[in-house]
């Protein structure tokens, strides 16, 4: 080899050793960009458990702009609760929001709906002769008709003692009947209606009601003068002044028989009453009520004679689109007294003071009782008296509560199970 060759060889040799190959080169640059792309990585990871933190925070303590967590997940709810099964969306009737504030009412929406004597003439002659709160349930899709009795306590502004009958003649009336109904009913009056009796013939008479058949013979005192009315089984009522008297009268003399009675009409008729107004839409509706006069209230109201009917119209188109089996008629529960103490006719004493606050009374002979060695014996140790509530329904709990206030009792305690709703165990307490 000559010695210009080798000398080649050997600088090529050389520069091989000095220079980094390409595949060196590769794997330089590869470990560099693995390294920021772990940093990016971590930075990336930083930043998302910071934003899981905010949002966490957010969503535990109900923020503004930052509980979207809270926010998405009802929306993803109300998503599968709308899509779910076949049900069907409830409907989205006028008087579910607010004639004034347009305020969507949500919940249960009721209305009160009072009939009243003495149209055009003084105050203090204005005298309410049937109550009923008219009870919607949006969440469930049912209603209910809740009957309460004229002759329940109110306290007026001067903390006297006033029988809702005769609300009409205080100063604010008509705030203090809705306010004592809503306590006595445990919920809130959304809308008051006030009608006056003949006016409320009127109206119904628009509504070509069913014919009520009697199924047995009935007596019952006429409520706006007070005669006696005898009516055979088999007899048709079909005049709207007759069927108002039927489903309002009050036998005064037995009182209580004769509220529950009624309740059982109302529930007789009211279905059939309903179920004829279907096939009608709210103009339809309307329509039949353009006989309505000026002697009624709606509160709130829309302003104007033609939005009130609207809205009294779409009460009636929801209570009428109910399915059978839908609609509840139901009344204040009847109170059960228990002589716990002893005393002679206790209970017939604190039954009769209860009649005289309007609370209807289911019994009154009858002794409180305790098991002893497995036999029941009487238990007269009671020095306070207790009111005990069997249903779970919150109106009977609160009118426990209301019962409560009335005579002065405070221990009101729940305990489930059969028998009368409400029952009063008279301690010594309501022996003086």
């Amino acid at each position: 080899m000559s010695k210009k060759k080798a000398d080649e060889e050997n600088g090529e040799i050389a520069a091989g050793r000095a220079q980094p190959s390409e595949k060196e080169k590769l794997s330089r640059l590869n470990k560099r960009h693995q390294k920021e792309a772990r940093k990016k990585r971590w930075v990336l990871l930083i930043v998302i458990l910071l934003v899981l933190c905010v949002l966490a925070v957010g969503a535990a303590l109900d923020i503004p702009y930052i509980n979207v967590a809270r926010e998405a997940g009802s929306w993803i709810a109300d998503r599968f609760a709308s899509s779910g099964g076949n049900e069907e969306a409830a409907p989205d009737y006028l008087y579910f929001t607010h004639p004034q504030s347009a305020e969507e009412l949500e919940g249960e929406v009721t209305v009160l709906v009072g009939v009243y004597t003495g149209a055009g003439e003084d105050r203090a002659a204005r005298e309410i002769i049937h109550l009923a709160l008219f009870i919607y349930d949006r969440d469930a899709g049912t209603g209910e008709t809740y009957l309460i009795p004229e002759a329940s306590v109110a306290y007026n502004a001067a903390g006297q003692q006033v029988d809702l009958a005769r609300t009409l003649q205080e100063e604010g009336g008509e705030d203090l009947l809705r306010s004592t109904v809503g306590n006595l009913a445990g919920t809130e009056v959304d809308y008051l209606l006030l009608v006056e009796f003949w006016e409320a013939v009127r109206l119904l008479q628009g509504l070509y009601p069913p014919t009520a058949v009697l199924h047995e013979n009935t007596v019952f005192v006429n409520p706006v003068n007070g005669e006696t009315n005898f009516l055979i089984s088999g007899q048709e009522v079909k005049d709207a002044d007759r069927l108002l008297f039927y489903l309002m009268a009050t036998d005064r003399p037995d009182m209580w028989a004769a509220f529950d009675a009624r309740r059982e009409r109302a529930a007789a008729y009211l279905p059939e009453f309903f179920d004829a107004l279907a096939p009608q839409s709210l103009e339809g509706l309307e329509e039949m009520l353009s006989t309505l006069g000026e002697d009624y209230l709606l509160d709130p109201g829309t302003g104007s004679a033609l939005g009130d009917s609207s809205y009294l119209a779409s009460m009636m188109q929801s209570f009428a689109e109910l399915d059978e089996g839908e609609l509840a008629v139901k009344a204040v529960p009847a109170v059960e007294v228990l002589n716990g103490c002893g005393v002679p006719d206790l209970g017939k004493k604190v039954g009769g003071r209860l009649n005289s606050l309007g609370v209807p009374v289911a019994g009154t002979g009858g002794n409180a009782k305790i098991t002893v060695d497995g036999e029941e014996i009487n238990d007269f140790s009671h020095e306070v008296s207790t009111i005990i509530y069997r249903s779970v329904d919150p109106k009977v709990e609160a009118f426990a509560r209301y019962l409560g206030v009335l005579l002065s009792v405070q221990d009101v305690v729940s305990d489930p199970g059969p028998g009368p709703e409400i029952i009063l165990i008279a301690g010594r307490d309501l022996a003086v």
